[in-house]
């Protein structure tokens, strides 16, 4: 039984890619990066790979008919 549609699971694939650029400036894996240039910018990648992720679990497959 599946619990996501393919849909979901790119959705789910871009909160997770989000969050881990933002935990990855917050760490200091990386010192500087163009697109996320402070940290208060990557607290706010971090609060929408979150939300993205959970916003993704409630994408149902379509059922068959």
């Amino acid at each position: 039984m599946k619990t996501m549609s393919t849909i979901g699971w790119i959705i789910f694939f871009l909160g997770t890619f989000l969050f881990s650029r933002g935990w990855s400036r917050v760490s200091g894996t990386f010192e500087y990066n163009s697109s996320i240039p402070n940290k208060s910018i990557a607290v706010i990648f971090i609060a929408m790979g979150l939300s993205v992720m959970f916003i993704s679990f409630f994408v149902k497959p379509q059922k068959d008919k």
